[in-house]
């Protein structure tokens, strides 16, 4: 369903109205209209910006330089030293900040290394670095921040800094979503160094378009993390339950848009809906009720039998069943716990045993409601929180095996179901969030592509919010 509202608000005569109102006026955002490329920055301004004792200089270097961009820099900054020392080192060229009037070679992204923000005062290194150029920020541009996790701070005053970062960016990113730009933060963990690119790539990019204000934690990679970032799932076997239609249907597409053979998985009431989805891409169908009491192994066996095992598993199926506690009958309760968090268990309990290949990574789809709770959701929401502690728990097993786990929790989403909705709770849920409107399946769809491939090598055991920051749960 289209909104209306930001069609309106973005033509000429609506964004005179709605100024001369005082309305809110959402962005355009710009989303990926192709693959994943070798160089996506190519071309684009990135100002680089370092704490005094920055440790990630000429990692950030390297990777922005073999991503296509071009790294600006201001003489008057803390850490320049630190920056010109890592270009010496890498052979990375470096240009000045470019004036904000040449708007051609202006920064289309801002990038600043926290690693060796200490305490209080040295996070006045960050306000230097954003605060003269927050009006340099251009529509759709992006932030991205990266620190090291709280845990790895070494004492109280730097672990209280690093914690620190994360409110700065989730207030930011209230700030600039007016623009369609977004701010995020990576906290890179140690032994994590050398798998930035791939997270560097997906959030400067126009694949994480409608991801804001969050904060995604690296861990060194059981695997090597490699330098695969043209059709990086080339060769790998992917299963979408619930990949019939709306976001189960965009994942399987995008997935296979990175080189993914695609196995989808629906009810045999929507065979017909599936048939024609993966058609479209030379996907294999496989229909059955995931709650049925076979399900899991004869999604096992197809999977081994017919693909030699799968190295992605995308867990989408789910549905709500809403109604307030007290007016919740026991099979209402059961149906959901059933289809979005029993099923899911089973399902894996039986691919670890068989039909799961070494190095696989698994995608969950939980959801802001588990974060923040809704009233007459309490099935739903005991489902997606039991979903994301369930990536948690099995992230140390999947690593053993050379994976990963994680999950995704999407916000406002411009599907059928919303499009249901009372016209009232339907404009509340699209404004309700820093970006101002609701998202896109291919939102959900990007965010799981990059939890699947190599790009997200140091990411295992998390939860990724793809809700443009919805104030519900910030």
């Amino acid at each position: 369903m289209s909104d209306r509202y930001l069609d309106f608000t973005q033509s000429a005569f609506g964004k005179s109205l709605s100024g001369l109102l005082g309305l809110p006026t959402p962005p355009r955002l710009k989303r990926a209209e192709a693959a994943y490329s070798a160089r996506p920055l190519d071309g684009r301004g990135v100002m680089l910006g370092c704490s005094g004792r920055g440790e990630l200089a000429a990692v950030l270097l390297t990777a922005l330089k073999e991503s296509g961009a071009t790294v600006q820099i201001a003489a008057s900054l803390v850490g320049l030293a630190a920056i010109k020392a890592a270009s010496a080192a890498t052979g990375v060229a470096l240009k000045t900040e470019a004036n904000p009037e040449d708007r051609a070679a202006a920064a289309s992204a801002f990038v600043f290394d926290a690693t060796g923000v200490a305490g209080p005062a040295s996070l006045r290194e960050l306000y230097d670095f954003m605060q003269p150029r927050v009006g340099r920020i251009p529509a759709n541009g992006r932030v991205l921040i990266l620190s090291r996790a709280p845990a790895d701070a070494g004492n109280p005053s730097a672990t209280a800094a690093a914690a620190a970062l994360r409110g700065f960016v989730r207030s930011f990113a209230k700030e600039i979503g007016k623009k369609g730009a977004t701010a995020n933060l990576l906290e890179v963990g140690l032994g994590a160094d050398d798998a930035l690119a791939g997270p560097l790539r997906f959030f400067l990019s126009e694949h994480s378009a409608y991801i804001t204000g969050q904060t995604l934690g690296l861990t060194a990679p059981s695997a090597d993390p490699g330098n695969q970032f043209f059709a990086p799932l080339s060769g790998k076997v992917a299963v979408v339950t619930g990949a019939a239609r709306g976001i189960g249907a965009a994942i399987a597409a995008t997935l296979a848009r990175e080189g993914a053979k695609v196995v989808g998985i629906d009810r045999p009431q929507e065979e017909g809906a599936l048939g024609e989805t993966l058609s479209a891409f030379g996907g294999y169908g496989l229909a059955l009720d995931i709650t049925a009491a076979d399900a899991p192994q004869r999604i096992a066996s197809e999977l081994l039998s017919r693909f030699g095992g799968a190295d992605i598993v995308v867990h989408n199926a789910g549905i709500t069943r809403d109604k307030m506690l007290k007016n919740m009958a026991p099979h209402l309760w059961d149906m959901v716990l059933d289809v979005n968090f029993g099923a899911i268990l089973r399902i894996n309990d039986a691919l670890l045993n068989e039909g799961l290949n070494d190095g696989a990574r698994m995608v969950c789809i939980s959801s802001i409601g588990g974060i923040a709770g809704n009233a007459g959701q309490t099935n739903y929401g005991a489902t997606k929180a039991g979903v994301m502690g369930y990536v948690e728990a099995l992230a140390a097993t999947m690593a053993k095996r050379g994976g990963a786990i994680n999950a995704v929790a999407p916000g406002f989403i411009e599907t059928a179901m919303t499009a249901q909705m009372p016209t009232g709770p339907r404009e509340v849920g699209r404004r309700l969030a820093s970006l101002g409107q609701g998202g896109l399946p291919i939102d959900i769809a990007e965010a799981v592509t990059f939890l699947a491939s190599p790009l997200a090598a140091a990411v295992n055991g998390r939860t990724l919010r793809v809700c443009g920051q919805n104030f519900v749960g910030a």
